[in-house]
Order: structure tokens, then C-alpha cells, then sequence
């Protein structure tokens, strides 16, 4: 069976059954190779909290018991990992979709060929402005913007591109604002879809998310919401006129609401429907909680259905203030929306 097939079954098997766990981000690693002014997961980097490659041959094979049919392999960066190929072959090697999160700086041409050999299929590489200049200051200093476009030139053209979706993802903040319908042309001009995740508002110090607190001058402001009406509406007509943007028309709206106002209109189902790996092997429901089991356990379907840890995600689902990260969003709108569920089939379909 084909990993698009095994989805596409899964999506089914949500639609018409009891929710089961079909997608998982796993970070593979904290450490970085880039220092973002919004992102602070970097800081508690170490190589010595990270599974081997056979340890997450185990993980793979206990997600995969428990119904797992997606992964993303995220970080930190990913490819400060020299066995980044053996990780991604680890999981496509049990039939799984595996898609890889990249700021795609110091990512070779021979990194890429080991990868697609690997079983890679997706990609997102992180492009957050046209300018240069200003991608220097949003990344810490470094000039890597021609390195990242040519890394997204690499992955184009060594993966494979049907029934695939590689992305120019874009953290969407008051620098940027202005220039998305542009950004969606210029991935268009590469070959590749254009995503947007808008960036976190709220600080909390116990969450890597607290990307605000970090780079105040990057959050959204009470002046900047005609900013926010526009460019939203701008990328929702682009969206409807087909063009190659990889979010739902349904993340889309809600970005527009949670930068003007904080809130979060959308339903969780984090532990219904997706689970959280971190670099040492603890499975969460999302990044937010800690863990409630370890890469080892191959009864993690049958621990998913005790009554006691349900309940327990239930009460944490409501307690949670929440956030826009799009791995868990969109699941939630692919495995529950019809209508996001075809567009993104029209998009893999293209």
C-alpha cells in the first residue's frame, strides 16, 4: 500500500469511526543551526537526549502499531543530525508519509539525494521574507536567504513531485505582513506551495511557542489589524483562485481572527487524532504536556484507549489555552472538514 493511499484510508477510518492517532510530529533533535529572534527551542539543545537511529526504529514501529500513518520530522533543526537519512528511512521503511521541517541553511545537494534515496517524500523549508536584509534580522545576523532559496531549488528538483507537497513556509509577523501575496508568488516561481503559520502572541515560559516574548518588535499590534484584514483577504482570494497555497481556506480565516484577537476558534484533538514526539523519545499529546508514554511501548494503541488517559486528554484539551500551530490545526481540519480534506487532495492531485 502506498504511503498517500494509507492516509487517504486513514482520513476515511476518522470520518466514519472512533479517532485514532493518524499523524505525529516528532522532533528529532533542539539544536539548531540558526538563531531566530523568535524562537527560543534552540536553548535547551543536547545531542546526548536524542534517540539513536535503532531506538527510533522503535518508535517507529510503536506509532505505526498504534495507527500512525504521517510523521514530520522537526526540530530544532533536523539536519544538524548526521543520520538524518537513517532516521527518515526508519519510517518510510513501515510504509509511513514522512515529511521533513527544514530552515533549509547548510542543507547540501548530497544531503538531499541521501534523503529522497531515504523514502522522503514532503518537505517545508522556512523563507520568511523577499528581502534579504530583512530575513538577516529576523534569523539573528546570518545572510542565508540565497542559501535557503537555493536549498528549496535542490529539494524541488531531487524529491519526488508527484503526489507530493513541497513548501515555502512562512512565519507570518508585523515585518512581513505586506509582502505575502508576494511570497506566494515567488514559491510559485520555484516550484513550490506557499504555507503561512501566524506567529505566536502570547509568552509562556514553560513553552518553546512563546515566540513574542523574544522578538516583541515581531508580534502583532491593534495598529497593524487593517495590515492583518488585508493580507489575509488578499491570500483567501489567491486561495479560492486556486493559487498554490498549501493551508486551508478554514487556517487561513482562522489566522486572520487569532491575530486580531488572540483566539483560537479552533477544536483540538490533540491525542485523538495526533501525537507529540520530543528528541528523547517521550510521546505526548502535544508539545505542551508531558509525556504519557515512551518510544519502547508497542502497545501504545491499546494505552490510547484506556478510559483514564482519555479522560484525561479530554480535561487537558479544555484547559488548554491553545495555539495556531499548523501541524495540529490542519490535521484537525483535514481529518474533520470535508472540505479541507479536498482541497488538500487537490493540491497533492495538481
Amino acid at each position: 500500500m502506498t504511503p498517500l493511499l494509507s492516509v487517504a484510508l486513514s482520513v476515511v477510518k476518522a470520518w466514519t469511526g472512533r479517532p485514532a492517532p493518524v499523524y505525529a510530529h516528532y522532533g528529532v533533535t533542539h539544536r539548531c543551526n540558526m538563531r531566530c529572534r523568535m524562537c527560543a527551542v534552540w536553548k535547551s539543545g543536547s545531542a546526548e537526549a536524542e534517540l539513536t537511529v535503532a531506538q527510533a526504529g522503535r518508535l517507529a514501529r510503536s506509532l505505526w502499531a498504534a495507527g500512525v500513518r504521517s510523521i514530520a520530522l522537526g526540530g530544532g533543526e533536523p539536519s544538524v543530525r548526521r543520520d538524518l537519512p537513517e532516521l527518515v528511512a526508519a519510517f518510510s521503511g513501515l510504509g509511513m508519509d514522512v515529511r521533513l521541517l527544514t530552515n533549509g541553511v547548510q542543507v547540501s545537494y548530497e544531503l538531499i539525494d541521501e534523503l529522497a534515496l531515504a523514502g522522503l517524500r514532503h518537505v517545508s523549508v522556512s523563507l520568511d521574507s523577499l528581502e534579504p536584509r530583512k530575513e538577516r534580522d529576523i534569523y539573528g545576523g546570518r545572510d542565508v536567504w540565497h542559501e535557503i532559496v537555493d536549498s528549496i531549488r535542490g529539494f524541488c528538483m531531487k524529491l519526488p513531485s508527484r503526489r507530493s507537497m513541497h513548501v515555502m513556509n512562512v512565519c507570518v509577523s508585523r515585518l512581513n505582513l505586506d509582502e505575502l501575496p508576494a511570497l506566494v508568488s515567488f514559491a510559485r516561481s520555484l516550484g513550490v506551495l506557499c504555507s503561512f503559520v501566524p506567529i505566536t502572541l502570547a509568552a509562556d515560559e514553560n513553552d518553546s511557542d512563546g515566540f513574542a516574548a523574544a522578538a516583541p518588535d515581531m508580534a502583532i499590534r491593534p495598529a497593524d489589524f487593517d495590515r492583518v484584514d488585508q493580507a489575509y483577504s488578499s491570500l483567501l482570494q489567491l486561495k479560492g483562485a486556486g493559487a498554490g497555497i498549501a493551508n486551508s481556506s478554514r487556517f487561513l480565516k482562522d489566522s486572520r481572527v487569532y491575530l486580531k484577537t488572540g483566539r483560537m476558534p479552533w477544536r483540538c484533538d490533540a491525542g485523538r487524532l495526533y501525537l507529540s514526539i520530543s528528541p528523547d523519545g517521550g510521546i505526548s499529546m502535544c508539545h505542551r504536556f508531558p509525556p504519557f508514554a515512551r518510544f519502547s511501548d508497542q502497545d501504545l494503541g491499546a494505552r490510547m484507549m484506556e478510559p483514564g488517559l482519555r479522560k484525561e486528554f479530554r480535561a487537558r484539551r479544555r484547559g488548554c489555552p491553545g495555539c495556531m500551530r499548523p501541524c495540529w490545526a490542519e490535521a484537525t481540519h483535514l481529518f474533520g472538514n470535508p472540505v479541507s480534506a479536498l482541497e488538500a487532495l487537490r493540491l497533492l492531485l495538481r
